[in-house]
């Protein structure tokens, strides 16, 4: 598998396509007794037959299943190099997306993207950490403390800021991997309360990795964890679910040009 990066973490899951049918009813007899349903029948739910496949047929299934995915909800948690880092984001292929993104002692922000317009909302660390303290970070923290910064990707620090918007990126690069051949597959188990089937390889680094794959439903990506020096936990939801497009009220937001009038006009 190749190596799983924090913000990229989708791009090399290992996961499994189709959905195995639930007949419903047709409204005829079908000649048994309900109440000789047996125990298993009955507390056994219908699988989507993934676990039926080899390891490597799960993960080349599973790249056209993502990259299909017209959305989803996308939080990880974990290092980059040596720093830690945590997002929560609903993203979409059209490149808009809403969430949280965290950087430890750096701050963190709140984010909405929708085409190339950027709403982000900065803590106090954060602009001390990117501003530095004689370079207006104290200033900024107090200026626009509770504030909604606005302006387009036109803008270089949004631009920067929201590039982690970009599904397609993360699917075109599922779309081009090509599987480790040691990977293995386990047996069935439960992972955050989802019947599940897991991958397991390594990364570029020789890090074990696991991809937890759903067994009910359709078999999207749960979780995925990867071990070593950068450790990555990263979990996967709200599959084509629409990004929401509420935006901040006006008195809540300030545009991005104010705000370096308001900054340059303190210095």
């Amino acid at each position: 598998m190749k190596k799983y990066g924090l913000w990229a973490v989708a791009a090399c899951a290992a996961m499994a396509m189709g959905v195995s049918g639930c007949g419903g009813d047709d409204g005829k007899d079908s000649g048994k007794d309900d109440k000789k349903v047996t125990e298993q029948e009955t507390k056994a739910p219908a699988t989507n037959g993934v676990e039926k496949l080899t390891a490597k047929e799960i993960y080349e299934k599973g790249k056209t299943e993502l990259t299909q995915a017209k959305s989803l909800r996308m939080q990880s948690e974990g290092k980059d190099e040596g720093q830690a880092m945590k997002m929560d984001l609903h993203l979409d292929t059209a490149g808009s997306c809403r969430g949280s993104m965290s950087m430890g002692e750096g701050g963190s922000f709140e984010l909405i993207k929708l085409g190339d317009k950027v709403w982000m909302k900065p803590d106090a660390a954060f602009w001390k950490t990117s501003m530095g303290a004689e370079g207006g970070g104290e200033q900024a923290a107090k200026l626009f403390e509770g504030k909604w910064l606005y302006g387009t990707t036109s803008d270089d620090m949004l631009k920067s800021m929201s590039e982690v918007c970009d599904l397609k990126s993360i699917q075109d690069e599922a779309a081009a991997e090509k599987p480790d051949t040691t990977m293995t597959k386990g047996s069935p188990t439960t992972v955050d309360g989802q019947q599940v089937i897991q991958v397991k390889g390594k990364n570029d680094d020789g890090a074990p990795t696991t991809a937890s794959i759903a067994l009910t439903g359709k078999p999207y990506l749960v979780k995925i964890e990867e071990t070593g020096a950068d450790a990555t936990t990263a979990r996967f939801s709200d599959f084509d679910k629409p990004v929401d497009t509420q935006t901040p009220a006006q008195n809540q937001t300030i545009d991005v040009a104010k705000m370096e009038q308001e900054l340059g006009a303190g210095a």
